[in-house]
């Protein structure tokens, strides 16, 4: 069994809300859909939200997970070829901008306006 698949399995639990927790935000409804099968399915322990008024004021959802499973969720996703627009880390109740996750591939990078 490969590394992930092993760290996958405890990973199915709800979120507690007093960890340190990550947002991934999508470019549509689709692809935060397509992520969350994706996301659950390798065992991620996830959650959709609607949008914090603090990041958009429209109406939307987001995913929020660990932040100790950010790194891994990210590679994952980018592997998958399903773009995270951009993410967040959620410390003390606020929410701060973290880097635009790059895929190493123009035609995914060059395609995105943050």
């Amino acid at each position: 069994m490969s590394m992930i698949a092993e760290n996958s399995l405890d990973k199915t639990e709800a979120i507690s809300p007093s960890e340190t927790r990550c947002l991934f935000v999508f470019r549509s409804v689709h692809h935060v859909m397509k992520a969350e099968k994706l996301l659950k399915n390798r065992g991620f322990k996830i959650d959709l939200i609607p949008m914090p008024r603090e990041i958009s004021s429209d109406c939307g959802v987001a995913i929020e997970l660990p932040l100790e499973s950010h790194e891994e969720a990210c590679v994952f996703l980018k592997e998958s070829r399903l773009p995270i627009l951009v993410s967040y880390v959620k410390r003390h109740g606020r929410y701060e901008k973290g880097e635009r996750p790059s895929f190493g591939h123009p035609s995914i990078d060059e395609g995105r306006n943050v």
